[in-house]
């Protein structure tokens, strides 16, 4: 038995409400992602607001000008309050960085962090230049980045800037280096990308195309790590899977090749391969 569903007009219209609930539940979604943002950015001021970190309480206040200009417009009564907290905020921020020079090489060295002996305020690098921290005394912010890895934009507060890099330092240095697991993972990459362009094993391939293959299929992938774990696989010896050795060559281009730590007189890291051992 034939079922009747309907005339076409009756299933234009239940498609007209299904695109309407769509465009519903996009409208909520957006609306979710901007409460979500409104209560990140509250619980973030609050927190460094009551530990007294005045650099990072002007960073966030700028950082939503937009939507805190939108409070004061529709007459949000918090406004006055978070005007009273921006102006005591920049005159505490302004005398912490003009004594940013002491006390911030004493705060990183009582964390049991060296630092570089090349480094001079208001720039500071760690573990022979890997790790940077640029302090800007105009903008009351610092910015840390090691090398292959992402940035990080924060107030120019003591405390928490020397938690950073010693917290920086250890993730990136204190782990135990799986060399099997490194040398099979960077070994996978290589042979995709070579299958990719049709290309026969043994031939070189650039070192940026392994990490962003790597960074597709690693869950964690953090290039900075990558970097010195490459540069502490170098220095085993132990490149050897498959009896196929992993060789290394230089670029002169800095932009595609890696500067691994600790290798650094060697210079940039461009282009990787796999070859048969030859038999003696």
């Amino acid at each position: 038995m034939q079922l009747e569903l309907g005339a076409t007009g009756s299933i234009t219209d239940i498609k007209k409400k299904a695109a309407a609930a769509q465009r519903q539940e996009q409208a909520a979604r957006e609306r979710l992602l901007q409460a979500e943002r409104e209560r990140a950015f509250w619980d973030s001021l609050a927190i460094h607001v009551a530990a007294e970190n005045a650099a990072q309480v002007l960073l966030l206040l700028r950082q939503g000008e937009g939507y805190l200009r939108h409070l004061k417009t529709s007459g949000d009564a918090i406004s006055e309050v978070l005007e009273g907290i921006r102006l005591s905020a920049e005159g505490r921020a302004r005398d912490a960085a003009a004594a940013l020079g002491r006390d911030f090489p004493a705060a990183v060295r009582a964390a049991g962090v060296e630092i570089d002996s090349t480094s001079r305020h208001p720039q500071y690098t760690f573990k022979g230049g890997f790790l940077r921290v640029d302090l800007n005394e105009r903008d009351l912010t610092a910015t840390v980045a090691a090398r292959d890895g992402d940035q990080t934009l924060m107030g120019m507060d003591v405390a928490p800037l020397a938690a950073k890099v010693k917290s920086e330092i250890s993730r990136i240095f204190d782990r135990p280096l799986q060399a099997d697991a490194l040398l099979k993972s960077i070994y996978t990459a290589y042979i995709a990308a070579l299958r990719a362009e049709g290309r026969p094993e043994g031939e070189e391939v650039p070192l940026r195309r392994i990490t962003n293959r790597l960074a597709k299929n690693l869950n964690r992938y953090a290039g900075d790590e990558f970097n010195v774990d490459l540069a502490r696989l170098v220095k085993s010896g132990e490149l050897t899977i498959d009896d196929k050795r992993m060789h290394l060559n230089h670029t002169r281009n800095q932009r595609q090749g890696m500067l691994l730590h600790g290798l650094e007189e060697g210079g940039y890291v461009g282009l990787i391969s796999f070859r048969k051992e030859a038999r003696s």
